[in-house]
């Protein structure tokens, strides 16, 4: 354990969330291609990030459950290599069907890759910069959206969709190689094997369903808006095919400001302050329809709501691993999932509802769903501040 933020290890560990984000979010740069390339509906390849989603949310508690007995690295090494396998898979997928069932594999194999990372960051760091790490990593992919989608979707038109995959598995087979050289060799971090008993306990303790409650919620909200990001930008802002590139590269960067203040707002007011932030990105998505009205007007507003959407994740991510850690030590490796778990259950949701809502009025309208969907989210951390302070057993982040 180093008493720095950037050891060799925890720079894997965000690289290897780059190459998890950039995979998982390249759909959404490159739907009108893939649309054409396999000749479907666009509508249905959107369904895609929800198959990958709700694959997500399914897989990765079960994986890590299971998992969470046997040595970290192994099961990481593993998880990589079914990740690189389910890669070659999309490659070389040929009609809808088959890329589905490459993106299920893709989930479950990424979903709990990210859980059992983040299982190493309290072996590789001291606490003071604990929640920093969490935050980096995370920001792996925010950095996706600023570097991998922006320059996949430029491949996808120039090269075509699959030449995307390619460049992933090449990322993918250098994080692995990476791990090999600075990873420890840890074992499993419980101190027993997670018992039924122990993960049920947790699963229903009131501070851990409404901290995983925020990020169901909160994802809802964003979801509502990014799945149909490149339509919004080119249908309502006026960015051309060959030009959304650097509207999706402009998002990336301003969710990754947001992604890294994220750790700095779990060490100052955590869940707490995470209220009146979620208040504020609800406000912005409020006014978002009648800002694309004005095109440059609606791309500022679009700007300041990436800036917003996930300030949340580092306290929820601390808030649920700490009461693990300190009332479930049986069930760490599964508490470490049930962040990314439920942000893709709200994926799953608020892309499902996004995609009826576009249908039925354009994309312009989104912005009134996520709204209600950020101030569901808003409540439900107010009421996790207040579940654990009448429960006196809270968090540093509550």
């Amino acid at each position: 354990m180093e008493d720095r933020l950037f050891t060799p290890a925890v720079v894997t560990l965000i690289f290897m969330s780059f190459v998890m984000g950039t995979s998982e979010f390249i759909v959404m740069g490159i739907l009108p291609d893939i649309s054409e390339g396999i000749d479907v509906d666009y509508t249905m390849v959107g369904g895609l990030v929800s198959v990958f989603a709700l694959s997500y949310a399914l897989f990765t508690p079960t994986i890590t459950g299971i998992t969470g007995r046997y040595g970290r690295f192994r099961v990481l090494m593993v998880l990589a290599a079914a990740f690189l396998l389910s890669d070659v898979l999309t490659l070389i997928s040929w009609d809808y069907w088959s890329l589905a069932l490459s993106r299920v594999v893709t989930a479950a194999s990424s979903g709990s890759l990210l859980a059992v990372g983040m299982t190493f960051v309290m072996d590789l760091v001291t606490p003071r910069h604990r929640a920093r790490a969490v935050s980096w990593i995370f920001s792996g992919f925010s950095i996706s959206s600023v570097i991998g989608v922006p320059l996949g979707t430029a491949m996808s038109h120039a090269l075509g969709w699959r030449s995307v995959f390619v460049l992933i598995l090449a990322m993918g087979i250098a994080a692995v190689l990476l791990a090999l050289r600075f990873l420890p060799r840890l074992g499993p971090p419980e101190s027993s094997p997670t018992s039924k008993g122990g993960a049920g306990r947790m699963l229903s303790d009131p501070r851990v369903i409404t901290g995983a409650g925020v990020t169901v919620f909160a994802a809802m909200g964003m979801y509502t808006i990014y799945t149909y990001i490149t339509p919004i930008l080119e249908e309502e802002v006026g960015f051309t095919e060959s030009t959304v590139s650097i509207g999706l590269m402009a998002m990336g960067v301003v969710m990754l400001i947001g992604n890294l203040c994220s750790g700095r707002l779990a060490s100052r007011g955590g869940l707490r302050s995470v209220r009146l932030t979620l208040l504020a990105e609800g406000a912005l998505m409020f006014v978002l329809p009648t800002a694309l009205a004005h095109s440059a007007v609606g791309f500022a507003v679009l700007l300041a709501t990436g800036l917003t959407m996930y300030l949340f994740n580092a306290s929820v991510q601390m808030h649920l691993m700490e009461i693990a850690g300190r009332d479930y030590p049986g069930s760490i490796t599964l508490a470490s999932s049930l962040n990314p778990t439920s942000f893709n259950i709200g994926i799953t949701i608020g892309s499902l509802l996004a995609g009826l809502v576009y249908d039925a009025s354009g994309a312009a309208s989104i912005g009134y769903l996520g709204c209600a969907c950020i101030l569901l989210a808003s409540v439900v951390a107010s009421v996790a501040c207040l579940v654990c302070k009448k429960d006196g057993r809270g968090t540093s982040v509550t």
